[in-house]
C-alpha cells in the first residue's frame, strides 16, 4: 500500500460520516484528504519548471591534480519553500570531491549528494572543490533532484538539466635531452630571427582550420568554394618537422592484452613535444594512427604559436574510443613526400615492420628520430642515412 491509498481511505470514511450526520466540518475535512493526493501529483508534474541548477567554476581547462573551485546554485522560482532538497551528481572515479554532504564510489563512478534548504522565490548555493587526476573531459549534463513531499507521499525525484564541462589536459612526460636542430635535414635548419611567414608572397590557399587568424582568410576563394579558405604564404625559413604518434588498439585479442598504459604514455609524450615546440617557437606537423571523420589517419597541418598548442592539447585530451590504423601505412605515405623531412616517431612498440619502414624513409633521404615510450622514461633514438654517415666519417 502506497502513501496515497490511506489518505483516500480516510477521505471516503469522513465523507461517508458527513453523509450520515450532515456535518459540514466532516465534508470539508474529508474533501481535504481526497484533495491532497491530487495536489501532490500536480506539484510533481510542475516542480521541474520552477527548479533550476547552474554550475560555475573558476577554471575550465586544467592539468591533472589541479583543484577547481565550483559553485552549485539551486534556484526555486515557486511560491513554496523547499526544505531538505538533495542533489545527486555523478562524476568519474578519478575526480576527488571535497565539500559534499555525502560521497561514495561504485562501478568506477563517484557519487556525491548535496543538501539545500531553499526558501520560496530564492536560491541557495554550495561550494565544492573538484580535483581531476586523469586527462579527459568531465561532462555534467543532468542532476538528480530529490525533494520531500509538501503534501504527502514518498520523496519525489526528478532530473534537472545542466551544462558543464571541464577539460583536463594530459600530463607532459619528461623528455630526454632533445635538440631539434640536430635532427633537421642539412641546409633547412631554422633561424630564430626568421621563423615567420612572408606576407608579401602568396603561395596558395587551403581549407580553414580552427586557430587560423581571421585576417588570413581568403574571402574570394571562400565565396567560390562556399567553405572558408585560408591564405598560405611563403616562409622566410622552412621547418620540415613531422611528429608521428603511434596509438595502439585499446585491446588486442591476438595478444590478449590491453594497451591503455602504453597509449597514455604516448599521448603524454606528444603533449611534452607540443610544450617543447611552444617554448622554442618551433613549427611542426602532427600525425596520429587513428581514424578521423572517415579519414584513414589524423592529420594536423603545420603550425606554431599559442592557438596551435592549445588545439593540440585539446585534441589529445579528448582522444578516447579511437579506431587505430597501422603505423606502416602512415609511414608509407610519408615516404612519397618530395621534400626531405625530419620525422619524429613516438611509439611504444618497435617491431621489425617499423624498422623496415624507417629504413625506407632513410633511403629516400629523410631524417628519422624515434622516442621509445615502451618504458616509464622516454628514450631517444636517432637514425641517419648511410650517405650522411659516410660523409661525416670522411670529413675531418
Amino acid at each position: 500500500m502506497n502513501a496515497k491509498q490511506p489518505f483516500q481511505l480516510i477521505g471516503f470514511i469522513l465523507l461517508f460520516g458527513a453523509l450520515l450526520s450532515g456535518s459540514g466540518f466532516l465534508w470539508i475535512f474529508g474533501g481535504l484528504f481526497l484533495f491532497l493526493p491530487a495536489a501532490q501529483e500536480w506539484w510533481q508534474t510542475r516542480i521541474g519548471r520552477w527548479l533550476k541548477v547552474d554550475w560555475t567554476a573558476d577554471q575550465s581547462r586544467v592539468m591533472p591534480g589541479t583543484p577547481v573551485q565550483v559553485t552549485v546554485r539551486l534556484h526555486n522560482r515557486s511560491w513554496l519553500p523547499l526544505p531538505a532538497t538533495w542533489l545527486r551528481i555523478t562524476l568519474p572515479d578519478h575526480v576527488t570531491v571535497t565539500g559534499a554532504a555525502e560521497s561514495s564510489q561504485s562501478n568506477q563512478r563517484t557519487y556525491i549528494r548535496l543538501r539545500f534548504d531553499v526558501p520560496a522565490r530564492k536560491n541557495a548555493a554550495l561550494t565544492l572543490v573538484l580535483t581531476p587526476h586523469k586527462r579527459g573531459v568531465v561532462w555534467l549534463t543532468d542532476v538528480e533532484c530529490e525533494t520531500i513531499p509538501l503534501f504527502l507521499g514518498e520523496p519525489s525525484t526528478l532530473t534537472l538539466p545542466l551544462s558543464f564541462s571541464l577539460l583536463v589536459y594530459p600530463t607532459p612526460l619528461p623528455l630526454p635531452p632533445l635538440a631539434f636542430d640536430e635532427t633537421e635535414p642539412e641546409g633547412s635548419s631554422l633561424s630564430r630571427q626568421r621563423q615567420q611567414e612572408d606576407m608579401t608572397f602568396l603561395r596558395g590557399v587551403r581549407s580553414y582550420f580552427p586557430g587560423d587568424r581571421i585576417k588570413n582568410i581568403h574571402w574570394k576563394a571562400t565565396a567560390k568554394t562556399n567553405t572558408l579558405q585560408t591564405r598560405l604564404f611563403e616562409h622566410t625559413a622552412r621547418s620540415n618537422w613531422r611528429v608521428v604518434g603511434h596509438i595502439l588498439p585499446s585491446y588486442e585479442p591476438s595478444l590478449q592484452r590491453h594497451n591503455h598504459d602504453e597509449n597514455e604514455r604516448t599521448i603524454s609524450c606528444m603533449a611534452a613535444i607540443s610544450v617543447y615546440c611552444r617554448r622554442h617557437s618551433l613549427s611542426y606537423e602532427l600525425f596520429l594512427t587513428v581514424k578521423q571523420r572517415g579519414r584513414e589517419l589524423y592529420h594536423l597541418p603545420a603550425g606554431s604559436g599559442k592557438s596551435h598548442h592549445l588545439y593540440v592539447m585539446t585534441q589529445l585530451a579528448q582522444l578516447h574510443h579511437y579506431f587505430t590504423t597501422p603505423l606502416t601505412s602512415l609511414l608509407r605515405r610519408l615516404e612519397d613526400s618530395s621534400s626531405k623531412d625530419a620525422i619524429l616517431l613516438i611509439t611504444p612498440r618497435l617491431d621489425e615492420h617499423v624498422h623496415a619502414s624507417i629504413d625506407r624513409l632513410l633511403r629516400r633521404g629523410h631524417r628519422v628520430a624515434v622516442l621509445d615510450v615502451s618504458g616509464e622514461q622516454a628514450a631517444l633514438r636517432r637514425y641517419e642515412t648511410t650517405a650522411i654517415q659516410r660523409r661525416r666519417a670522411v670529413s675531418p
